[in-house]
């Protein structure tokens, strides 16, 4: 069954037009993730992307919008963007932010060629999840990685 917020959003761009930040204020955070998510889906990353836009001005403290606005930049490969969302996400959970929501921010990191910050954002997530083995196979990876391509002195200062 279609929403009826996707249903505006399909009616809006066949006419070349896009939906006000108005008319999008109608709808909750969570019905807005879900016509992301249902965007996505069908392939209509244009209108993701405005509805994001939308959602983000519209509910700039919500983890629903926040992590699917993240995924939406990480799938798009707008790495600063991702990094900036998850940033922003993981300072209002605060110590509620899950190993998930780490994961993807050391794998934005390491997306960005940032093996050093990836490491230190890895052991901060250990700190919290110490029992998450997703997240030590991250750490071990990202020590032998910097360490390979980092000089001795400086990778010794992230253990």
């Amino acid at each position: 069954m279609m929403s009826s917020l996707l249903n505006a959003m399909l009616s809006q761009s066949g006419t070349g037009q896009s939906l006000t930040v108005r008319e999008v204020s109608k709808f909750t955070a969570p019905e807005i993730r879900q016509t992301m998510a249902a965007l996505v889906h069908a392939n209509h990353m244009d209108l993701a992307d405005a509805l994001s836009a939308a959602g983000l001005s519209l509910y700039p403290d919500s983890e629903d919008i926040l992590a699917i606005s993240a995924l939406l930049a990480e799938m798009k490969q707008d790495w600063n963007t991702a990094e900036q969302l998850l940033n922003q996400l993981i300072t209002l959970q605060g110590e509620k932010t899950t190993s998930t929501t780490w994961l993807h921010l050391i794998r934005v990191l390491r997306c960005q060629c940032e093996p050093g910050r990836a490491l230190l954002t890895a052991k901060q997530a250990l700190s919290a999840y110490p029992e998450d083995t997703l997240l030590h196979d991250e750490y071990s990876s990202l020590q032998e990685l910097v360490s390979e391509h980092m000089p001795v002195a400086a990778s010794t200062q992230l253990h």
